[in-house]
């Protein structure tokens, strides 16, 4: 099978120019609408970027700050369980003496008795009589 000659004669050539300059010239829009629609993409990338940094900023300052507040409750807590501690062990201590002082019998000795003439010597000074005043 043979494909028929092509010809060129003047309405053929303008037809397919015109054709050809018709793509070209929708070609060409097609670019500068590309070009504009790259260009919008290209601002807001930067723009996105922007924020995107903005935002990381803003995490490390956030997470900075709550490092710095849990350090600030970490010591807090720290110095309160220290002070229970020892507040603790000083219960502990005093508990402890407590039971052994209970556990100690108490022996208590009767007081010495004082031989009977101290003791009538202090009965006669206590009842000594005052002297008089004598009134003028």
């Amino acid at each position: 099978m043979t494909l028929p000659p092509i010809t060129f004669d003047p309405p053929t050539l303008k037809l397919t120019l015109s054709i050809v300059g018709g793509l070209l010239l929708i070609s060409m829009i097609r670019i500068v609408f590309l070009l504009r629609t790259n260009k919008r993409l290209r601002e807001s990338t930067e723009k996105m970027e922007k924020q995107v940094l903005a935002q990381q900023h803003q995490i490390l300052s956030v997470r900075q700050d709550s490092n710095a507040w849990r350090g600030d409750i970490q010591r807090m807590f720290d110095a309160f369980r220290a002070e229970f501690s020892k507040r603790l062990e000083e219960s502990e201590q005093r508990y402890q003496d407590i039971q052994q002082r209970a556990a100690k019998p108490v022996v208590s000795k009767p007081p010495p008795t004082p031989p009977p003439a101290a003791v009538e010597a202090e009965k006669e000074e206590a009842v000594a009589p005052v002297p008089a005043l004598a009134i003028s």
